[in-house]
């Protein structure tokens, strides 16, 4: 790979990769925070709902703002707001400094589409994909050093010290972006930001109703005003949508094959997870007198949850090479099925280390090439002046569905306990319901053309290269 395609690889993916890992390492050192702070259990929760809420708000306005600029100014912009939020919350002197501090961190996951716009104005259709790639397999291997490096980390520099080992991985990136990374040139429209305020403000809604339903209960007065309030406001934005020249997010064009396909592949893929993010670390932590609890500790989960991130960043590059190979709707296929033929073996063979590792690495596998394959199809199909923009209600999509997911798997681990601790088959229930679920994956992956459209991606392959080569110094 060209020098130039390295560093404008490198520096994004190390910046997502540690903040990926920030994440992970931070939730484990929740009874420290708790403890230091002297934080109320409502308080930690909003810790967690005021970053998922900032990141539901800020990726897909992030995206918009990376189609129309210049992606150089956008991605310093989002390192600098991520980089004050972790030094926010690592000064953080109570709990609602903190709180406020992970919510402007959240704005971080804006990366993530911002890089796919930046990936294809700036590098070979090649490289491109392999970016994706890297970005995908380091933020799963990410997730997966975060639990295993969060219990030493912690006790070396107590829980402020991580968002500083952070924020100096943060400062390196960004050090790395501004000398690597080139500018690219804007595009003509504008922002939608009555649009922005009323799908930032839905989505806002929605995710505070889905978290606040696990201690209001779903049918809770609170809990459906919520969600009517949702509906209100989503609904107002869409009316608006299709009646602006140049919306936030184009509800046209995320209706076509492509990106709907996309968007509702990493729904379900993010819906269908909790078997294995909610059911597996539980049954983990279990005593081993259960018979089917191993007696792990937060080190040993995170070393039983480790091949997930393995077997992302090692199959994630070579998505590319693989949709040359078999197309991409084959690929697309094969992760779709992977992902809960992965959950399905856990409901059947939990017993032993071994086949546990074997269930969570064919699921690593295929959550990676699905959710590569994925963003390559939106950067090949959708208008260059969009390509951000919709990754980024990818996204948002496969958050939303993951945190719909997760109190799912909570309600069925729920109704199959006794005395507090769900029955085995209270998880075998979760696992082969996970894996039901997902299969819906490869309805979606189908619907997906097998080629490229020309009139939606509005160039050719020859054309193509021309002017990404024109973008790299």
């Amino acid at each position: 790979m060209p020098r130039s395609g390295f560093g404008i690889i490198g520096a994004p993916v190390l910046f997502i990769g540690v903040f990926q890992l920030l994440e992970t390492m931070f939730t484990p050192a929740i009874p420290l925070v708790q403890q230091e702070l002297d934080a109320s259990p409502g308080a930690i929760a909003w810790i967690f709902t005021g970053g998922l809420i900032s990141s539901a708000i800020s990726t897909p306005i992030a995206g918009r703002l990376a189609d129309l600029y210049d992606k150089r100014t956008v991605l310093l912009v989002l390192m600098a707001i991520t980089s004050a939020g972790a030094l926010i919350s690592g000064l953080a002197p109570n709990v609602l400094v903190l709180i406020a501090g992970q919510a402007v961190q959240g704005v971080w996951l804006g990366l993530l589409p911002l890089t796919v716009g930046l990936f294809r104005d700036t590098l070979e259709p090649g490289q491109g994909a392999t970016g994706n790639g890297l970005v995908i397999g380091v933020a799963a291997l990410a997730s997966a050093l975060g639990l295993i490096l969060s219990g030493p980390l912690t006790s070396a520099f107590g829980f402020r010290g991580l968002f500083f080992v952070g924020l100096a991985g943060a400062l390196a990136a960004a050090l790395w972006a501004w000398f690597a990374v080139p500018s690219t040139s804007r595009a003509a429209g504008r922002v939608d930001w009555r649009g922005g305020l009323l799908l930032g403000g839905g989505l806002a809604l929605l995710m505070l109703g889905v978290t606040a339903a696990s201690s209001w209960g779903w049918t809770a007065p609170g809990t459906l005003a919520v969600f009517a309030a949702t509906a209100l406001t989503l609904g107002l934005w869409a009316y608006a949508a299709l009646r602006t020249a140049e919306p936030l997010v184009d509800l046209r064009l995320l209706a076509g094959r492509s990106p709907a396909g996309v968007t509702a592949l990493c729904f379900v893929s993010g819906f269908a997870s909790f078997g294995l993010l909610v059911a597996l670390p539980l049954m983990l932590s279990l005593p081993v007198e259960t018979g089917y609890g191993l007696g792990a500790d937060t080190l040993w989960i995170g070393i039983y949850l480790f091949p997930l991130g393995v077997a992302g960043t090692l199959v994630a590059p070579l998505v590319g090479p693989m949709t040359r190979a078999f197309g991409r709707r084959s690929v697309l296929v094969l992760g779709a099925v992977l992902v809960p033929a992965g959950t399905a073996m856990l409901a059947f063979w939990h017993g032993s280390p071994w086949e546990i590792v074997t269930g969570v690495t064919v699921t690593g596998l295929g959550g990676a090439i699905v959710l590569t394959c994925g963003l390559n199809v939106v950067a090949a199909d959708v208008p260059a002046g969009r390509a951000a923009g919709v990754s980024g209600v990818v996204f948002v999509a496969k958050s939303v569905g993951g945190a719909f997911g997760a109190q799912l798997g909570a309600m069925v681990l729920a109704a199959g306990s006794v005395n507090g601790t769900p029955v085995e088959s209270g998880f075998v229930t979760t696992y082969l319901l996970s894996a039901l679920l997902g299969l819906l994956a490869v309805g979606a992956a189908l619907v997906i053309p097998r080629a490229v459209p020309y009139a939606q991606g509005g160039h050719s392959a020859s054309t193509s290269g021309t002017k990404r080569r024109s973008a790299t110094p």
